[in-house]
């Protein structure tokens, strides 16, 4: 059997598929960051995943995409783990989240973005990976992510910059007691994820002025960010996006887009379907 798992910061969707692409079961878990989470969390997250318990030692083959993944410790550490708790495993493939990205909407070259809990782009000619700028994380960078709409929400409630409407209902909606939201933000393993879970509440009141120009300036920094540096790729190539957050703010994204003469092709919110049918159609042409 082979399991796939499309991992973020906040959720890990997995699917266990026969050798054909079947799917025999679907599942989702916490998000796996092996940047951010210890193996003891790691291993909590897997072992409490009931659905998946039962099939363990039928599982051959493990392609793992993550955010926090690409590079050699993180790399190495998810497939330890993994090893230890799926003993049959013959192969365990870890894989960057804008892999995933790639092999879930295009096998032509195009500029890849991914607006989730984080942020990330790269150029992708066909067969290699050309990342211009680098993926900063929630605290330097993350344009366009959850978490960049997070703190924009968090700063407008503090600063009493958000009117008061939207006062009442973020508050209803949120615990805004600040030592609640500074223990949060200063000793939650993922504070990424705490601050992306705001971003439902901008989704929610999206047509109110307020959060549209929040939402506009969170894509404008997206552009702004990265893909002015593919200006010479976007004239030949489509923009393919992948996440939550792109696909909720896909006619942001679009109309931004369209007024700099670029074209977005592909929205995907969960690329997990996509992985398991590209990666059986791998093993079929071996």
């Amino acid at each position: 059997m082979i399991l796939v798992a499309d991992s973020g910061s906040t959720k890990c969707d997995w699917i266990l598929a026969d050798k054909n692409g079947e799917q025999l079961l679907s599942s989702q878990t916490e998000g796996i960051n092996p940047m951010a989470l210890s193996d003891k969390a790691i291993i909590s997250i897997i072992h409490n995943n009931k659905d998946l318990e039962p099939y363990k030692t039928l599982v051959s083959q493990i392609h793992f995409y993550g955010a926090g993944c690409g590079t050699k410790s993180a790399d190495q550490k998810m497939k330890l783990l993994l090893e230890n708790m799926f003993e049959n495993a013959s192969h365990i493939s870890i894989k960057e989240d804008v892999v995933a990205a790639i092999h879930a909407t295009t096998k032509k070259a195009g500029v890849i973005c991914i607006l989730g809990t984080g942020s990330n782009c790269c150029y992708y000619d066909g067969s290699n990976i050309i990342q211009k700028i680098p993926s900063l994380g929630y605290v330097l960078s993350d344009e366009g992510s959850g978490n960049f709409i997070g703190k924009e929400l968090l700063r407008g409630y503090y600063h009493k910059l958000m009117p008061q409407h939207l006062v009442t209902a973020f508050e209803k909606a949120h615990n805004t007691d600040m030592n609640q939201v500074f223990q949060q933000l200063y000793h939650n393993q993922n504070p990424n994820k705490y601050l992306a879970s705001f971003a439902r509440f901008a989704f929610t009141h999206k047509n109110d002025p307020y959060i549209q120009n929040i939402l506009n300036y969170t894509i404008a920094s997206f552009i702004k960010t990265y893909l002015t540096h593919y200006h010479e790729e976007l004239q030949q190539h489509p923009i393919h996006f992948v996440g939550s957050i792109a696909f909720y703010a896909q006619d942001i994204i679009t109309k931004q887009l369209n007024e700099k003469g670029y074209r977005a092709s592909t929205f995907v919110r969960k690329p997990i379907d996509r992985l398991v049918k590209y990666i059986a159609s791998q093993n079929i042409q071996a």
